[in-house]
């Protein structure tokens, strides 16, 4: 008998999705599981836009078991219009341990402290994924904005809701902003798989919330 989110992803799981045809991951949601076929939202690239795919397309799910990622081969029989445009997927072989495609990101907000020298920089996050965040650092009126250089790499505590991740993360980007706040773009370095496993469960249920709640 198929064990749900081992042999294949649960109803409204967060899904991976690798085209044969192309090379980027796109996220989907899973609708329905029924025997060997899924019914999924058709899926988005990284802005965020519908994409399209022929009838007959191969494709891997890969989505969160409980212990590990896990990946299924599919491939593409019908795209259903709509509001909400679906594939229908059937299954063509096994389920197997899955690997790591993509930085799934989510939009959401939780407290971040960023180290600068002897200077430790609070704010909060704009966005997450295991690969990085886009933050909001506070200032204050009349106090200029704190020298942070592009490339640099520096301590970073992300918490998740208690779960405080102490990790190292080099500046990519700094957003120009009109106010006293700095908005940069991290990276995170040398993570592990365990931090990114746990920074990867947190986007998921917040994706899910966020889906749930007709908000994506």
């Amino acid at each position: 008998m198929a064990t749900p989110g081992v042999d294949h992803p649960e109803e409204r799981a967060v899904l991976d999705i690798k085209a044969s045809s192309r090379s980027d991951v796109l996220i989907s949601f899973v609708e329905e599981v029924s025997g060997s076929e899924l019914v999924v939202s058709v899926g988005e690239d990284a802005q965020k836009r519908r994409v399209r795919l022929d009838t007959g397309e191969h494709v891997e799910l890969i989505w969160r078991g409980p212990e590990e990622l896990r990946s299924l081969p599919a491939q593409l029989v019908e795209v259903v219009a709509g509001d909400s445009p679906t594939w229908r997927l059937k299954v063509v072989g096994p389920a197997s341990r899955g690997q790591r495609r993509s930085a799934v990101r989510a939009p959401m907000s939780v407290s971040i402290e960023v180290a600068l020298g002897d200077r430790v920089l609070v704010g909060t996050t704009v966005d997450l994924s295991e690969g990085g965040t886009r933050c909001l650092l506070t200032g204050r009126p009349g106090v200029a904005k704190p020298e942070i250089e592009v490339g640099a790499v520096l301590p970073v505590v992300v918490d998740l809701h208690g779960d405080r991740l102490a990790v190292k993360a080099e500046v990519i980007r700094r957003h120009a902003r009109e106010d006293h706040h700095s908005e940069l773009s991290l990276r995170f370095v040398g993570l592990g798989e365990k931090r990114e496993d746990a920074i990867r469960r947190r986007v998921f249920a917040e994706l899910r919330d966020l889906r749930s709640r007709g908000l994506i």
